[in-house]
């Protein structure tokens, strides 16, 4: 344990967490308050951890010599009240097999047996076959209690026949899981497909699963994942309708099962998140809405187990504010994340958040009209060391960061960094016609005076070539899911605001997608 893990560890409490963990430091007092207590408090007081500082608060304390010693039990002790305040149908099941252990060790096999059918019950259910070879193994311990000459063999067989069965149903599930964490391992550094190496890369994994489903075993996790693969090769290659279909499906599996969702909560809320983006991109706003409502739902169920799930349901709705142009309600959403972010211990995962973040922030102060601090987000993100953009991302970083330095005027200094950006990403093997002529309409733009009428029919231009582009090609339109650059163009044409072209397109849609439902 590192110095700072305790810290992080207290830090990452909720309210309700923290009155379980003081109830039951109860047996511990010494005096007129639990010592671990104080020094639990203290802790949580402190913004940064400060280690000398604690030492000094209790360096009076006889019952506290060795702080390393100190610290480690309080650590334990709040992972020990944390594993009793949140049980869960594993946690159950595993302590299950604990208390048969110690009923066989007390030579009572009656009590045991009848906790074991209880169990394996359990374990059926819940599709939890890592528990059944140990399960298996209880039952074949116990056959001397209920099995006759006769029939021992037949029981043997029986049930070793049964954890094939179980261990065959978990092959077919890691297989499928193993297919869909190849997909997102690609999609999480490369996002959606750039060119046609990107496609032919997901399609090999892709392949890999087209088995006949006449095998596929029917159990909840089997169709769950296959599902889950097949909706995420979809969705990358630009077949939002179908993957909608099996996301809806696996939806419907989990609420109709609603066991699943009581023992997979982060599963079901990824499931609901998946859906919305997938809606988002086919801008279906009224089901959109609908899946946000459930998202809410749930967070305000299970947001105590994971205070991530809280980011998740609001991280969607900011990137729902963005496309509807509602630029000073996303602004106000990323800053209370921003909130959150800094309250949790800084993970790998929640540095791949925060590019995510800086992205969204540089996109709304665009929306804004605050160029200078879009500019900022941006060198935020591509200045980022610790470990590799995404490959879309950070393409479209560059951009917006041309971009903005267009809107601030910043002439000499654009046409230098289009300059560098245009063989940047052509080293990267990683731009896009559309990007190529961004990039050179904005080199040319030191020639053009701003409200000219040339430099209005070169915008026109530009926006009926980039139309003309996405209209042909898959891979070109999915690029543009990550910046609207249509409607800056029409912005340009129209002299009118980003956020203002937005706001009507999304009013459009909103009026027609109610008028169809009103049809129908």
């Amino acid at each position: 344990m590192s110095s700072k893990d305790l810290h992080h560890l207290i830090k990452s409490l909720s309210s309700n967490e923290k009155g379980y963990i003081k109830k039951h430091s109860a047996v511990h007092v010494v005096g007129d308050q639990n010592k671990y207590i104080k020094i639990f408090d203290a802790i949580e007081k402190q913004k940064e951890y400060d280690e000398k500082e604690i030492i000094r608060q209790f360096e009076n304390d006889t019952t506290l010599i060795n702080f390393s010693v100190t610290k480690n039990y309080l650590f334990r002790f709040i992972l020990k009240c944390l594993e009793s305040y949140h049980t869960t149908t594993k946690s159950e099941l595993r302590s299950t097999l604990n208390q048969i252990e110690i009923l066989h060790n007390k030579n009572l096999p009656g009590m045991a047996k009848k906790m074991l059918v209880k169990a394996k019950a359990t374990a059926e259910q819940y599709e939890l076959y890592d528990f059944m070879e140990e399960i298996v193994d209880w039952e074949i311990m116990f056959l001397v209690e209920e099995a006759t000459p006769q029939n021992y063999l037949e029981l043997v067989n029986k049930y070793f026949g049964q954890l094939n069965d179980y261990n065959e149903k978990k092959k077919t599930i890691i297989g499928y899981k193993h297919l869909y964490q190849k997909l997102r391992a690609k999609a999480l550094y490369t996002g959606l497909p750039r060119n046609d190496e990107d496609v032919i890369e997901f399609q090999l994994i892709a392949d890999q699963a087209k088995n006949d489903d006449k095998n596929l075993p029917s159990t909840f996790n089997s169709k769950f994942y296959r599902n889950l693969m097949q909706a995420n090769f979809l969705f990358v290659s630009n077949e939002q309708k179908q993957a909608n279909e099996l996301m809806e499906e696996n939806v419907r599996l989990m609420e109709e099962n609603p066991h699943m969702i009581e023992l997979k909560p982060a599963t079901y809320l990824g499931m609901l998140r998946n859906k919305a983006v997938n809606e988002l991109s086919l801008m279906r706003y009224k089901p959109l809405f609908d899946t946000i409502k459930k998202m809410d739902a749930f967070v305000l169920k299970y947001g105590q187990v994971n205070r991530s799930f809280e980011i998740m349901a609001e991280n969607l709705k900011l990137f729902v504010f963005i496309p509807a142009g509602q630029f000073n309600e996303a602004l106000e959403a990323a800053e209370r994340l921003d909130i959150v972010y800094k309250q949790l211990p800084p993970t790998k995962a929640m540095k791949k958040e925060k590019q995510l973040q800086h992205y969204a922030f540089a996109y709304i102060y665009i929306g804004l009209g605050d160029y200078k601090q879009a500019n900022n987000h941006i060198n935020e993100l591509l200045n980022n060391n610790d470990f590799d953009i995404r490959s879309d991302l950070y393409c479209f970083a560059h951009i917006l960061s041309l971009i903005s330095h267009f809107e601030l005027g910043n002439t000499e200094l654009l046409e230098y960094r289009a300059r560098t950006t245009n063989k940047l990403l052509q080293k990267r093997k990683q731009l896009h016609k559309f990007e190529s002529q961004i990039i050179l309409f904005l080199r040319q733009t030191k020639k053009m005076t701003r409200k000219s009428p040339e430099i209005i029919n070169a915008f026109i231009e530009l926006k009926e070539s980039i139309e003309k582009l996405t209209a042909e090609s898959s891979l070109e339109r999915n690029a543009l899911s990550l910046f609207d650059l249509i409607s800056w163009l029409e912005s340009k044409i129209e002299k009118k605001s980003f956020m203002e072209i937005k706001q009507k397109k999304f009013k459009i849609i909103m009026t027609s997608e109610a008028s169809n439902a009103h049809v129908h």
